[in-house]
């Protein structure tokens, strides 16, 4: 069992430094402009909000009204039913949406490769309501919400051009390869470890007008840089911008094919059973990850994972490990866990930023899929909490508002899981709970104030709305300055 819960959850870590003075807007100390200054992507280019784009979300719209993928819909909702997760207080809540969600992404993925031309979509996201048409939620796997996904499907044998436009860093940029869509090749150990992983930061070659240009293709760099070669067996690049700060700016991006055939047209009903496998992986993925989330001990944290920059094929790149992993060879680390509370009860979590630039706590539905988090503080990560004096932050996990800043809205729901993510390491880190975690406890919310730093930040029912309404306006930066409507009422059960 315990190597089983190992395996799993290094799986399920994919999706999704010194402690920064919170200053950025989303603790409402910076001005608006910087949440209005987002740059539009060209809706004739190939970002997630550009006329190819569209073309994909409506080829994928499509597909999800098709026979053949609404019966395999039907066929995950009654493998989720059955399952132990949906025995969970209010678990058999969550099983349309989450299958529902992860449909949306089977299709999104089986569109992409139906178009000449590769294009950036937006993944792994909440509902969203742009450009005339409503495009469902797509988060599968726990996905990370401070992180804005986008993809393309891509061959081994063509070559790639992608350009990269970032104003400022983010906390993390990178670009991921990985040989599965949806799991469609198996959940194994290794299966979270890309094929390879390109990141960006203050030392990437950048062009004249300060853009960045990637370049991926078959063969080996041979020296070059910002090149990334494309492994035998390579599905999709993944580009994943973790905006701790949601205050700048969002990258804008393009691709286009510089060798290499089209991808070849298939029929809608060749599409609706391609996406049909891939809803089938997902499914089995979920289930597997669950049920041994189901057998983890409660209202705690587990072990941590390493988020390895590449595959290396050594037997020496243990996944729980205590030795000292730098920004050379891993991404950051992730711990998960199960929370199961009374309306009563609170959930603290007193955490070190461990030499991360960035660190975050989601929480999640049954079924790892995340609530509500355009409105909803459902995660917080450093720089929209509140930190100790001593540079720890102290989150509080609760049913009910408990009047905290640093509140983990779980919507209510008794029974659910959550991610925690260290990422953008500042120098070599021994992950393990001892470093990560100063203090995780269960008590009541009538106790909370008795056992809460002194310097903890208390909110007023205005001041909670204020809060609201901040991080919603900053996420609206993810449409590229296209009108859109995220989140809020449109991430309803259905």
């Amino acid at each position: 069992m315990i190597k089983n819960i190992l395996t799993a959850l290094a799986i399920v870590a994919m999706v999704g430094c010194k402690q920064k003075e919170n200053t950025s807007a989303e603790n409402g100390t910076a001005s608006d402009s910087l949440t209005l200054a987002q740059q539009s992507s060209d809706p004739n280019g190939s970002d997630i909000n550009s006329l190819k784009a569209q073309e994909v979300e409506k080829l994928a719209l499509e597909i999800l009204k098709n026979p053949i993928l609404l019966k395999e819909i039907e066929k995950g909702v009654n493998s989720y039913t059955k399952s132990e997760i949906a025995a969970k207080p209010e678990g058999i809540k969550y099983v349309k949406s989450a299958v529902n969600d992860a449909a949306t992404l089977a299709a999104l993925y089986t569109a992409m490769g139906n178009v000449p031309d590769p294009v950036f979509v937006w993944v792994y996201a909440a509902p969203r309501k742009w450009n005339g048409y409503t495009v469902p939620g797509s988060r599968w796997y726990a996905d990370n919400v401070d992180t804005h996904y986008r993809a393309i499907r891509v061959n081994e044998n063509s070559t790639y051009e992608i350009k990269l436009k970032l104003d400022k860093l983010p906390s993390q940029v990178s670009f991921m390869m990985y040989d599965w869509l949806m799991y469609e090749t198996g959940t194994k150990e290794r299966s979270d470890v890309p094929l390879g992983t390109f990141v960006v930061n203050e030392k990437t070659v950048r062009n004249a007008d300060g853009t960045i240009t990637l370049t991926l293709g078959p063969e080996p760099s041979n020296g070059r840089s910002n090149y990334m070669q494309l492994k035998p067996g390579v599905k999709q690049v993944f580009y994943r911008e973790i905006r701790g700060d949601q205050s700048i700016p969002v990258g804008n991006l393009s691709v286009k094919r510089t060798s290499g055939e089209p991808q070849k047209y298939k029929s809608i009903n060749e599409l609706a059973k391609e996406a049909a496998v891939y809803l089938s992986a997902g499914i089995v993925g979920t289930l597997k990850i669950t049920t041994v989330f189901g057998h983890l001990a409660e209202n705690v944290i587990s072990p941590l994972h390493v988020r390895y920059v590449e595959e290396t094929g050594s037997a020496n790149q243990k996944l729980v490990t205590d030795e000292l992993l730098g920004p050379d060879k891993a991404l950051g680390f992730v711990s998960n866990g199960l929370f199961n509370l009374k309306e009563d009860e609170v959930f603290i979590m007193t955490l070190n930023m461990m030499g991360a630039k960035y660190l975050s706590v989601n929480s999640y539905r049954p079924f790892l899929v995340s609530p509500e988090h355009v409105y909803s503080s459902s995660s917080l990560n450093n720089y929209q909490a509140k930190a100790n004096a001593d540079g720890t932050i102290t989150f509080v996990l609760s049913r009910k508002d408990p009047g905290v800043y640093n509140w983990i809205d779980v919507q209510g729901i008794p029974y659910g899981e959550f991610s925690i993510r260290w990422q953008s390491l500042s120098h070599p880190v021994s992950g393990t709970i001892a470093n990560a975690a100063k203090d995780v406890k269960v008590v009541k919310l009538s106790d909370l104030r008795k056992v809460l730093p002194s310097s903890t930040k208390w909110v007023t029912p205005e001041e909670r709305k204020q809060q609201r309404e901040l991080r919603a306006k900053l996420f609206q930066t993810r449409c590229l300055g296209t009108p859109c409507e995220v989140g809020g009422e449109l991430d309803t059960m259905y």
